[in-house]
């Protein structure tokens, strides 16, 4: 399956009400099924988001139940167009903290197919309840050990849980030391995809110096900053390589972006709101203000 992302932030009042309106357009030349359905949005350590069905979805952050889309499947001609109107309805007494849902548009292979190639679009909404205080309280969990390979430099990995009530994109630094010697720094820029509260992400950082380090133990300073610079979490964890590792010679700041895949978004009407797209495990991200998306499926093989 082809998956892409994008991302709805939206703010609303308690007890409130709101619609949003997607566009979904077929570009191919021959006809497709669509189907739409509200599922929940949670995350594993190394998945910027999971599907969460009904079932799972039990966490105090969740808006799937908040959420309906209408219509809920439809069938597209070539060139065809169907708006899909998102109603999001937040109850009465809701607390603090973000809520957060996907919205998942995919096409359905015709009853009989043996062999099917299948376009979605994961639609993650973000919402924020005004009115209640945001907390990002965050922790590292867990510092390891990455070694160096012909493709990729030394580094380490880096666990860090949300246990506030929002979400953050996080920015990592980290400082490998001997003593009071410095051997070598490293970056870690989020590409876009924030970690839901409840949750805990693990990122890799590379290390950037000259020469190489020796096998031994050594000391790391990390420090975790939100999307905004402020300081989140910090603090000196041991680490320890068994064999001489390799250095990135040029700072170029770690990010997931590997396979990169695209999505066509349109100005539709709509309320004015703020939208940023995220390329599936891509380095790009855009935001600004612009009224709700469009979103166009393309029936496409898949590598």
């Amino acid at each position: 399956a082809l998956h892409r992302s994008l991302t709805c932030p939206f703010t609303y009042a308690p007890f409130s009400n709101s619609t949003q309106v997607m566009n979904v357009e077929n570009t191919s030349d021959t006809g497709m099924n669509i189907a739409v359905n509200v599922e929940g949005y949670g995350e594993s350590d190394s998945n910027d988001f999971v599907m969460l069905a009904t079932a799972d979805d039990t966490g105090p952050y969740s808006a799937r139940s908040w959420l309906t889309a209408s219509p809920s499947s439809f069938s597209l001609a070539p060139g065809g167009t169907q708006p899909v109107t998102v109603t999001i309805n937040v109850p009465a007494g809701t607390g603090s903290g973000g809520r957060y849902a996907i919205v998942m548009i995919q096409t359905v292979p015709e009853s009989g197919q043996q062999v099917a190639t299948v376009s979605a679009v994961a639609a993650r909404v973000l919402l924020t309840v005004t009115g209640y205080s945001t907390d990002t309280s965050s922790q590292v969990t867990a510092v390891d050990p990455v070694a160096s390979t012909n493709n990729s430099p030394a580094g380490i990995a880096v666990t860090v849980a949300n246990n506030g009530n929002y979400d953050y994109t996080p920015q990592i630094q980290a400082t490998l030391k001997n003593g009071d010697k410095t051997i070598a720094t490293g970056a870690f820029v989020n590409p876009g995809w924030p970690i839901l509260p409840g949750y805990s992400r693990q990122y890799q950082v590379n290390f950037t110096g000259s020469g190489t380090i020796p096998a031994g133990k050594y000391q790391v300073a990390v420090n975790v900053k939100d999307g905004t610079g402020n300081l989140l979490t910090q603090g000196t964890y041991p680490v320890q390589f068994t064999s001489k590792q390799v250095l990135q010679t040029t700072a170029t700041a770690s990010n997931a972006a590997a396979g990169a895949s695209t999505i066509t978004v349109v100005q539709k009407s709509g309320a004015n709101i703020n939208w940023a797209i995220n390329y599936h495990r891509g380095g790009y991200r855009g935001s600004d203000s612009h009224r709700f998306t469009g979103i166009v499926l393309q029936k496409r093989k898949t590598s």
